[in-house]
């Protein structure tokens, strides 16, 4: 994929969530991953979308996804909090 391409994709995905609108994001995600699925970024940035719209069970296996595409090394606080949150949630609805 064309790489100002994929940075404006990723820049309009960033304001779709910015602006509360994760199915938009999730839309535009869901295919940047499917044309560069090792590209850790979109599956940090899908986790996060999932969350917000209210999907943990997505929200997890995309943070698992970053996990195994990213380099060693590299800060995963972020992917860990958004995990633990979607976590929270899963148990939540199971418990209703």
């Amino acid at each position: 994929m064309d790489k100002p391409l994929k940075q404006w994709l990723l820049a309009q995905a960033a304001y779709y969530l910015e602006y509360l609108q994760p199915k938009k994001a999730i839309a535009l995600l869901e295919a940047v991953r499917k044309l560069d699925p090792n590209e850790p970024d979109v599956h940090r940035m899908l986790s996060y979308a999932y969350l917000k719209a209210n999907r943990p069970e997505e929200s997890i296996k995309s943070a698992d996804s970053f996990m195994q595409c990213v380099k060693p090394g590299t800060d995963t606080r972020a992917i860990k909090w958004i995990k633990g949150r979607a976590l929270l949630k899963k148990k939540k609805s199971a418990a209703l």
